[in-house]
């Protein structure tokens, strides 16, 4: 039986797990030697990429040629160009599954593989497709796409940490925040709720250090960093170096050589931060994510003293001030016996192994984290298949036409609450902003005799795997229109490139 699988495709990191015999589960380690892989893509030349380490370290020489957080543009119109050929983020993406394959087919000597492969569980389902169409493009067979708190649940019931309690999951990566309230029994996870943002992660504190970096220097010499692209991803990398090392000092200093030239000569970059003033500097993010956890308690009419543990997921949720934050929230239920940047890739491994068989004894359920349904002729959203539902799942709604001789509608999928679960608008016309288009499709609706008013059945399904489907019927006539989100990577560019 080929290997069971699990690959945690991350904003700044990738990792790529594999469920052994007796539950042993290997982290597979990249080529230069780490248990994971810098989700960074550095074009050297036009057919020629590398991936990883290689190419984080060419981030700060080579910034046009670099391009990092590929995971936060995924669903996005946002284009790369390089060497006069054009790239969506969900191509790039697969140029670093295929390294990820590499590495997989290196360990292994396997040529094949299937695998889980977790997402956020506040990503859209465009945003899901993007990564499936990533991970195929790949030669990956994509098992099921598992939301990342659900598969770090997993894996924290399968060492044995399982009481019968009710947990909730804090992941906080490069890019997204995840929040997940689940049931944990000894041989089962039931999600009841969930919530997030897409718009929040490690990065922005980083993006907030280096802010505050920029202004003292402007503040000093009258020179806006910011404008040097060279200085700037100079400054964003200390700014990650300074909050990785502020989770355990209480200040450090950040030294850059000849960043800039005035017309005196070269400027130094020479600044501290201690972790008060970083917890000054990136408050708005920390009251952004104490907002999202207590309206998700709310949601879910649930208080603090309901959860039994929180498990913290993710690297950035060692932040010192996040850390700080979960602890003022909830005291002594966090956990710190587990990894939490190996807890979402070690989670799907588990998953798989449940998939293909090897584990027998465990079952779990998993929530739908958005409202879908379609416009009105208003402009409104109008919801049929709601957030928190258990999928698969299956729902239906009857509408009629604005006018009774209308002989075609189109049916335009939306969800709602685009990129945060703080987003809460009605009005698609209003706050498009908040809404994110699936796709369209049109059904004829003429009816049969000319008394009957117009009715049309529209039913929203999601299987196992994540997939939606979307089917209209138009009751007097039987016409009928479907449409089910399916993405492939069709750009004969990428075949041309030679992945280092």
């Amino acid at each position: 039986m080929s290997h069971c699988i699990g690959i945690d495709f991350g904003t700044s990191n990738s990792m790529i797990a594999v469920y052994k015999e007796q539950g042993v589960i290997d982290i597979i380690s990249s080529d230069s030697g780490k248990r994971f892989l810098p989700s960074v893509v550095y074009f050297k030349k036009e057919n020629e990429v590398v991936i990883g380490d290689n190419a984080k370290s060419m981030q700060l020489l080579e910034s046009e040629q670099t391009i990092a957080n590929i995971k936060r543009y995924l669903g996005t119109d946002k284009e790369f160009e390089q060497f006069g050929n054009t790239y969506k983020p969900e191509e790039l993406a697969g140029l670093i599954f295929k390294k990820l394959m590499m590495t997989y087919q290196d360990y292994s000597g396997e040529e094949d593989a299937s695998a889980v492969i977790t997402v956020p569980a506040y990503f859209d389902h465009y945003q899901r497709e993007a990564v499936r169409s990533a991970a195929e493009y790949a030669g990956f067979n994509v098992l099921r796409l598992l939301n990342e708190p659900t598969s770090a649940a997993l894996y924290y019931n399968n060492i044995g940490k399982n009481t019968g309690e009710t947990c909730l999951v804090f992941d906080l990566g490069g890019g997204t925040l995840d929040i997940s309230i689940i049931e944990m029994d000894v041989d089962s996870c039931s999600v009841i709720l969930t919530g997030g943002s897409t718009e929040i992660g490690g990065v922005d504190f980083d993006i907030a250090v280096a802010d505050y970096f920029i202004e003292n220097f402007r503040s000093k010499h009258g020179i806006d960093l910011k404008s040097d692209p060279i200085a700037y991803q100079q400054l964003l990398f200390q700014a990650e170096k300074a909050k990785v090392e502020l989770s355990s000092l209480n200040e450090v200093n950040v030294v850059v050589p000849y960043i800039t030239i005035s017309k005196e000569g070269p400027l130094h970059f020479k600044d501290s931060i201690d972790r008060d003033t970083f917890s000054r500097v990136t408050a708005p993010i920390t009251a952004k994510i104490r907002t999202i956890i207590e309206k998700l308690l709310e949601n879910g009419e649930m208080e603090i003293k309901d959860i039994d543990r929180v498990l913290p997921v993710g690297g950035a949720s060692r932040i010192h001030s996040v850390r700080g934050l979960i602890w003022d929230m909830f005291n002594g239920t966090v956990k710190k016996d587990m990894n939490p940047e190996e807890a979402v890739a070690c989670g799907a491994a588990v998953n798989a192994a449940m998939l293909k068989g090897v584990l027998k004894d465990k079952t779990f359920n998993d929530v739908t984290a958005h409202n879908l349904g379609i416009e009105d002729d208003n402009g409104n959203f109008q919801a049929i298949l709601n957030r928190n539902e258990i999928y698969p799942v299956e729902f239906s709604m009857e509408f009629t036409t604005a006018s009774e001789d209308t002989e075609r509608v189109k049916v335009h999928i939306l969800q709602d609450m685009a990129r945060s679960s703080l987003n809460t608008s009605d009005s698609v016309s209003e706050n498009p902003e908040q809404f994110v288009s699936l796709g369209e499709f049109e059904i004829e609706t003429k009816a049969s005799e000319e008394s009957e008013e117009p009715t049309i059945e529209v039913t929203f399904s999601i299987d196992n795997s994540g997939i939606i489907s979307v089917n209209a019927a138009h009751l007097n006539s039987g016409s009928k229109g479907d449409f089910t989100l399916r993405m492939t990577i069709k750009n004969e560019s990428l075949n041309k490139i030679g992945i280092f």
